[in-house]
């Protein structure tokens, strides 16, 4: 236990804080999406990243990865999506064990409706809490710590 690098008193704090932001974050932007457009924050994430991969669609391998999601857990948002006439599949026209979701219209027009909300939820939870400059640092900050998570990103346009 020698070679432990307890955090400092500071250290603690702020992972304490960030903790208390990983949980309660997720829970008010849920609460939020629920209320004004009748989904969840997995549900509306889910779309959202349909929504920006090229040509919105994407294999459902890539969209378990982005979101951190089992195949199964996918699969049965996926399906609620469907039934809302949001997404489709279809198989792979390359790889026949593979399915592709794409965003529909009707999705396209619900993210269109419940975006202008969640913004604001996320301004108003996050960015009205901190002046421009602190916002930039905060942005750096925050990707120099997903750096070494290394979690999955859609390619960029």
């Amino acid at each position: 236990m020698n070679d432990t690098r307890w955090l400092q008193p500071e250290e603690s704090a702020t992972w304490l804080s960030l903790w208390s932001v990983t949980n309660w974050l997720p829970a008010r932007l849920d609460e939020q999406l629920k209320a004004t457009s009748g989904v969840g924050l997995t549900d509306y994430f889910v779309l959202a990243q349909v929504s920006m991969a090229p040509e919105q669609k994407i294999s459902m391998t890539e969209l378990a990865a982005l979101s951190d999601m089992t195949a199964s857990r996918l699969s049965h948002t996926v399906a609620r999506l469907e039934k809302r006439g949001w997404v489709h599949r279809s198989p792979d026209p390359t790889d026949k064990r593979t399915n592709i979701a794409h965003l529909t219209e009707e999705g396209m027009d619900f993210l269109t409706s419940a975006a202008p909300g969640h913004v604001e939820a996320v301004r108003s939870l996050i960015f009205d809490a901190l002046e421009p400059e602190e916002s930039r640092e905060f942005g750096r900050l925050l990707g120099k710590v997903l750096s070494r998570l290394d979690p999955p990103r859609l390619p960029r346009a």
